[in-house]
């Protein structure tokens, strides 16, 4: 894991100001308060971002003292760290976990943590954003998911899976780094995130694995409701009665009704209610602070009449109301990879 230059087509500073360090990496991950350690002169700095919708690859690398981190918010998505020189003492609670070329650490949302980065350390963080991550699970689960994900904090790079998963993400900056692979050539949704998130889900421990393990080995959905979720996830937005989707899945009202109960956990109705506010959130979070847009907008336009009602069921299933989301999330979460042509 070395590269002299880290997705340096991708850099948004290079600067001797331990400051406007911690400036940038707040900007791209959580606000902290940052302490400089056995000083050696001036500290210099660079950090690049490269977006790739709802995951994200930060690079941060420093010189000069060692760095004492401690954040001064909530995580509100997923963070693997991940060193390519140097070590990072991360602090979650009573727990520890010393990420270098061994051992990666994993933040889940809500965790408050502390690190300690070594004088001489390039890290490189792959950001996840939570509702892509939980969808993703729900998918793979076929079922939707009721408490929050949370990993193992320490993520062992010998594991077999865990390795491969690692490979991908140097991979993944192999290829941005060369501005013309399959990374920047990519048409609509990018492949990188979907593969990465399904990888990690499968590679690292949560509290979902042996759900996810059993679902592996469940037999296939009945056809009538693999219609049935087909099209909620394909036309989140158009007519999903109950009626609706019996006729396209070919089955009475009360037959889906059963295969919905058997074989997601949930009701058709209820499915999708949750798709729907995961649509709502993807475009909140895209849209960020400063835009045109509106809650009530993105909420009617997905089929949400009631916006108190609906208001109430985002703060229930994501922790915060829905005006939260589109003011914090930062302009980075509209960024796009940029066009091999622009950086010639």
């Amino acid at each position: 894991m070395s590269s002299a230059a880290l997705l340096e087509r991708y850099s948004v500073l290079h600067a001797s100001d331990a400051d406007a360090f911690r400036v940038s990496l707040s900007n791209a991950l959580t606000p902290h308060r940052l302490t400089l350690h056995g000083l050696r002169g001036v500290v210099t700095a660079d950090v690049a971002v490269a977006a790739l919708g709802p995951l994200s690859l930060v690079y941060g690398q420093h010189r000069g003292a060692e760095l004492g981190v401690a954040l001064t918010e909530q995580v509100d998505y997923y963070d693997i760290n991940l060193s390519w020189g140097g070590h990072n003492r991360i602090t979650f609670g009573s727990d520890e976990v010393v990420v270098d070329r061994t051992t990666a650490g994993v933040i889940s949302p809500s965790m408050r943590v502390r690190m300690r980065l070594s004088a001489e350390y390039r890290q490189l963080h792959v950001r996840i954003e939570r509702a892509a991550l939980e969808a993703r699970l729900e998918e793979q689960l076929g079922r939707p998911v009721t408490s929050p994900l949370t990993f193992r904090p320490a993520m062992d790079l010998r594991a077999p899976a865990a390795a491969s998963w690692a490979r991908a993400v140097a991979l993944l900056v192999d290829d941005l780094g060369t501005g013309a692979g399959l990374a920047v050539r990519t048409l609509g949704d990018n492949p990188w995130s979907a593969f990465l998130m399904s990888g990690l889900l499968l590679a690292q421990p949560h509290n979902y694995s042996d759900r996810l393990a059993g679902r592996r080995g469940e037999t296939r959905r009945p056809g009538p409701l693999r219609r049935a979720v087909e099209l909620i996830e394909t036309r989140p937005d158009g007519d999903l009665s109950l009626e609706r989707l019996a006729r396209h899945a070919g089955v009475s009202s009360r037959s889906l009704q059963r295969h919905f109960h058997d074989h997601v956990g949930v009701s058709p109705r209820d499915y999708v209610r949750r798709t729907r506010l995961a649509r709502v959130r993807e475009e909140l979070a895209a849209a960020g602070p400063g835009s045109d847009v509106t809650v009530t907008e993105v909420a009617l336009r997905w089929g949400f009449t009631h916006v108190p009602r609906f208001a109430s069921a985002y703060q229930r299933r994501f922790g915060e109301l829905p005006s939260t989301t589109l003011r914090t999330f930062p302009d980075r979460a509209r960024t796009t990879t940029p066009d091999p042509q622009e950086q010639r």
